[in-house]
């Protein structure tokens, strides 16, 4: 009887921390699902190069996802690159009004990447910014500006460290105390951290060098109301999920996934030439693209962070920039079918797809949709159907099911957007 009375208290007690773990993941999650939109920047001394981030650097890159190539050591060209670096044009203050009138919620900055440079002014090695002929700790007035202006502040802290002579030696004990050293700096010396943005461990055999719950308990405890993404220990591997906030798709938009936050990472400069950090060869993506990224973001129910690359004096480039003006004029106009909405209340897909708040939804028809888009059944009923790209798309409703009909030439680029006002709170569908 006594062994029966136990296994229920602890039952109950297992739930009731269950429970109040989701509610606490849920209030902290409330304004990055709300934001919708943020900016990524990948910068560090490789811009002196033009050459991609920490993975232009030779050598060996132990316990790394994709194994390790050919070669030892290190590379004497590229881990000198931070003597050259001296980004005299870098404005913190410039990058955020960017960033802002872009539409953007929330900023997260590479303080380390696996090449292991450190862009800020940190007491556990000499291999960082301060150490450069700029030698000032950018993520200080990064963060201040982020602050002043009322955008979430975040921070991205490669675990791996290619550079470092401890990393991945003996038991990794040594450097484990490393990096939870600097993850304290920075979560203690620049106010509000917003989001911790953490990139893989690595995989098979080596988690068991790492003990990434201890790491997400620490960044609990210094600012408890960061959210985490699932990059801890390999894409979320053998970590609690309710301990990691969001799934992190990479280059491509997450399937639709209303039961999971998520967010896709993506560069606005387009692969093969280009990539996270800045490349002398780069060419910004398609206006159109950017946006039927960040629509497909929003009607699968996630976020899009989108990467800028600043040049080796401390500048977004203009390309970069002006592509962001661009989403900025479409957002000003439209974010209200972004902003605080939810994915759905169908699937979307090929064609488009949806976004809802309240008794509104939003439709997106991307300009190769079909001229019929037939969608599931909603219990509400269609009251009132205003098209908000002056266009001849027509919607109707007939058994609960919505039928949107247009032709080509009603289709905009990149986007055709449709407002169905209904008789009450719209609820999501099962489809």
């Amino acid at each position: 009887m006594k062994k029966l009375i136990f296994l229920f208290i602890s039952l109950f007690a297992f739930s009731l921390a269950f429970s109040q773990d989701k509610a606490t993941n849920t209030e902290r999650m409330k304004w990055w699902r709300e934001a919708r939109f943020g900016m990524f920047i990948h910068w560090d001394m490789s811009s002196v190069a033009g050459t991609e981030i920490s993975w232009s650097r030779l050598g060996a890159k132990p316990l790394d996802i994709f194994g390790d190539p050919a070669g030892t050591g290190g590379d004497s060209i590229y881990d000198n690159l931070y003597k050259k670096f001296n980004p005299t044009q870098f404005n913190a203050g410039k990058w955020v009004e960017i960033a802002k009138d872009a539409g953007m919620k929330y900023l997260v900055f590479t303080a380390k990447h696996h090449g292991g440079f450190c862009m800020w002014d940190t007491k556990y090695t000499d291999y960082s910014i301060m150490n450069t002929p700029y030698g000032k700790d950018v993520i200080r007035e990064l963060s201040a500006e982020c602050h002043k202006a009322g955008i979430r502040f975040g921070i991205y802290y490669s675990p791996r460290d290619w550079h470092h002579p401890d990393y991945g030696m003996g038991d990794n004990t040594k450097y484990e105390a490393y990096m939870t050293g600097q993850l304290t700096e920075l979560l203690t010396n620049y106010g509000q951290v917003d989001v911790v943005w953490f990139d893989s461990f690595g995989k098979g055999e080596s988690v068991k060098y790492w003990h990434a719950d201890k790491v997400l308990d620490l960044v609990r405890k210094l600012q408890p109301q960061a959210i985490i993404n699932n990059r801890c220990n390999y894409f979320g591997e053998n970590v609690p999920s309710l301990k990691a906030d969001f799934d992190t798709p990479e280059q491509t938009i997450g399937s639709y996934q209303p039961t999971r936050n998520w967010e896709s990472c993506m560069c606005v400069v387009e692969a093969p030439k280009g990539g996270w950090s800045y490349r002398r060869d780069g060419k910004v993506k398609p206006f159109a693209e950017c946006i039927r990224n960040l629509v497909g973001c929003s009607t699968g129910d996630g976020n899009l962070l989108l990467d800028v690359g600043p040049d080796p004096t401390g500048i977004i480039p203009s390309d970069q920039a002006g592509r962001l003006a661009q989403i900025g004029e479409w957002i000003r106009k439209y974010g209200f079918t972004i902003y605080g909405t939810q994915g759905g209340p169908f699937r979307n897909g090929k064609w488009g797809g949806g976004t809802f708040k309240g008794n509104k939804v939003y439709v997106h028809l991307y300009e190769s949709a079909p001229d019929t888009v037939s969608l599931p059944a909603l219990k509400e009923n269609l009251v009132n159907a205003k098209n908000l790209s002056h266009s001849n798309v027509k919607a109707s409703m007939s058994n609960g099911k919505i039928k949107i009909i247009s032709t080509p030439a009603d289709r905009h680029s990149p986007d055709t957007i449709l407002e169905l006002t209904f008789d009450k709170p719209v609820t999501r569908v099962e489809n």
